[in-house]
Formats: structure tokens, C-alpha cells, sequence
């Protein structure tokens, strides 16, 4: 009987897990925006506090706070503007180059020949120049209509890419205001529901505040180490010579925060350009392989000590979250899956029935 209950539990609890996936995938478009505000409150409730306690008001200061770093965030986009769209420029020859290093090493001479022969058989003969004509120019049309049919569906999906940004960072900005105006409210209301007994209640107060302390600290080092990759990486590619060594720096700053892809991405651009700027494969493999190495140091002597033994994850939990999470979420799934399995493992640091959960997830 024991077995069968044991057998009973596990199952709801599968089921309850495979609804809390699937429920999370269907509302992501109102869920991302929350989280990811909830997660900059986070961030920046330090500095309110700070300013709380010097008898500035909460109010005042997230206000203050917040247009700052949205002030200092446009500053930044206005000042790399430039260097932004001469690296979006360079996207298409990036890709020609790499498509003609790619031709030129996979076919032999021999298999230029070959083609060069094909080309001359399917040439129109001399006797149909009209016919011939006439094709050229059907094709030519065909051509240009596919090219502007494409050239409109890209726009008009590039306009409600910023449409829909431009919505969220809105709802993001309001949320994050409320959350740091409110304080210490929300928390003092779940402790307040989370049951009359007083071992409840203080089981969820340390879980809150653990949640809290782990992702303020996964955060700051999260910011500390985007900074030292961006700048050593704006350094490194200056010296190699590397335009828009700025943006490039930014980028690998941001995207070190997404585990494994991250770097890889970041890597796979500069070889991009390194082909488009240098025109030669070995050089744009060192500028490719300067950034992953960079990259590669900062996980290995930077973030160990800087993570708290309770953020620490076993690597294969980590890349199998990272998956689930994009699944979940797509590309914000890919951001957001360290945090979430941090805010995971807290709950189940602290909670007797996912104690398996958190040995599975520990180093």
C-alpha cells in the first residue's frame, strides 16, 4: 500500500510538472516581461535601499534610478551608432566571403571543370537569340518581383520586432518601478499567506530570502564579468586592428551570460568579420579564437570564486536547463534559464520534499 501511494505521488507529481512546462510555454508572452522585471528589481534594490535609509524616498529614488540608467543606455546606443550600422552593413558580404571560401576549398579543379562544362552546355545556341532574350528578361523580372516580395516581408516583420520591444521595455520600466516603490510588501504578504503555522511562515522567509541574496549575487557577478570580458575584449581586438572593436566588446559582454552558446555565437560573428576585413581564413580564426579565449578564462578563473557555493550548479544541469528553458521561451528562455534554476534550487534547498531535486542539481 505504501508502494502504491509512494507510485500515486510521483505521478502527480510528474503531471503537475509537465502542466506548470506547458502553462509556462503558452502565457510566455506575458511571463517573460514580468520575470525579467522582477529580476532587474533585484538587481537594483541595493541602490534603493541605500538611498531609503539616507531619507530619500523610495519612490524618488527608483525614479531617479531608473531614468539614469535609461538616460545613460541611450548615451551609449547615440555614441556606437555608427560602429552599430557599419557592422550590420558588413552582415551580407560577411556571409558572400564566407560562401566563396567555403566553394573555393570544397571544389577541386577538376570539379570546376566539370561545371565550367555544364555552364557552356546549357548556354542558348546562336540561332535563338530572341527566344533567348526574351527568357533573360522574364527571369530577370521574376527575380527582381521575389526579391522585393522578400525585401517587404522583412521589413514588415523588422517593424513589429520593434513594436513589440518598444511594448515591452515599456511594461518592464513601469513593473520595475512599482516593484522597488513597494519594497519589502510583497514579501510581508506572501509570508503572510504562506500558512498559519509559524514554522510556515519562517520556512518561506528564509526561502525568500535566499532567493533574494543568490540572485542579487548571481547578478552583480554577472555584471562584473560582462564588464572585464567586454572591456578585455574591446582591448584585444583593438590591438588586432579589428573594426568595431566597441560594439564587438559590448556584444561579448552581453552574451557571456548565456552558458556555452554564448561565446560560441560571439565567436562565430568575429570570424564573420574577420574574413570580411582580413579576406583570410588564418587570421580570422585568431580573431575568432582571441575572443573565445577570453571568454573561456573568465569561466574558468573569474566565476568559480565569485559564485557562492549555493549558486553552483552541476554543468549537465545547467546545459540540459539552458535547452529546456529556450524551449520554453525561446531566446529569453536562453537568458533566463541560469536565473530561473538558481530561484529553482533555492526552493528546493529548503523545501523536505525536493531535497532529491536539490542533490540532483548540486555539483
Amino acid at each position: 500500500m505504501i508502494r502504491n501511494n509512494g507510485g500515486i505521488a510521483a505521478g502527480i507529481w510528474v503531471i503537475a510538472t509537465v502542466a506548470v512546462v506547458f502553462l509556462l510555454r503558452a502565457a510566455s508572452q506575458l511571463l517573460i516581461p514580468i520575470v525579467i522585471a522582477v529580476l532587474i528589481s533585484y538587481a537594483l534594490e541595493p541602490v534603493v535601499g541605500w538611498l531609503h535609509r539616507r531619507h530619500v524616498p523610495r519612490v524618488v529614488g527608483a525614479a531617479v534610478l531608473l531614468v539614469s540608467i535609461l538616460a545613460l543606455a541611450g548615451w551609449g546606443a547615440y555614441s556606437l551608432r555608427d560602429d552599430a550600422r557599419e557592422a550590420i552593413d558588413a552582415l551580407p558580404e560577411a556571409a558572400r566571403r564566407a560562401r566563396e571560401l567555403v566553394s573555393s576549398q570544397g571544389e577541386s579543379s577538376a570539379a570546376r571543370r566539370v561545371q565550367q562544362a555544364a555552364e557552356e552546355l546549357r548556354r542558348p545556341s546562336q540561332s535563338e537569340p530572341t527566344e533567348s532574350a526574351g527568357a533573360t528578361s522574364g527571369v530577370q523580372q521574376a527575380q527582381q518581383s521575389t526579391t522585393g516580395s522578400i525585401v517587404t516581408q522583412w521589413l514588415e516583420r523588422g517593424a513589429g520586432s520593434v513594436l513589440a520591444l518598444a511594448g515591452h521595455i515599456t511594461v518592464i520600466f513601469f513593473l520595475v518601478f512599482f516593484l522597488l516603490m513597494s519594497g519589502d510588501h510583497f514579501r510581508a504578504r506572501l509570508i503572510e499567506v504562506a500558512g498559519r503555522q509559524h514554522d510556515d511562515r519562517r520556512t518561506t522567509a528564509t526561502i525568500i530570502d535566499d532567493i533574494n541574496a543568490q540572485i542579487q549575487r548571481f547578478l552583480l557577478v554577472r555584471v562584473v564579468t560582462a564588464v572585464v570580458v567586454a572591456l578585455l575584449t574591446w582591448a584585444v581586438l583593438a590591438w588586432m586592428d579589428v573594426q568595431q572593436a566597441a560594439v564587438w566588446g559590448i556584444l561579448a559582454g552581453v552574451f557571456n551570460s548565456i552558458p556555452y552558446f554564448g561565446p560560441v555565437i560571439v565567436s562565430g560573428g568575429l570570424l564573420l568579420v574577420g574574413l570580411v576585413q582580413f579576406g583570410d581564413f588564418v587570421a580570422a580564426l585568431k580573431v575568432s579564437g582571441a575572443a573565445l579565449v577570453i571568454t573561456s578564462l573568465e569561466g574558468w578563473l573569474l566565476t568559480p570564486p565569485l559564485m557562492g557555493k549555493a549558486e553552483r550548479m552541476n554543468a549537465v544541469v545547467v546545459f540540459l536547463g539552458v535547452l529546456v528553458w529556450t524551449w520554453i521561451w525561446g531566446a529569453w528562455g536562453t537568458i533566463l534559464a541560469v536565473p530561473m534554476l538558481v530561484i529553482v534550487k533555492s526552493i528546493a534547498d529548503h523545501t523536505g520534499s525536493l531535497k532529491p531535486v536539490s542533490r540532483l542539481m548540486a555539483p
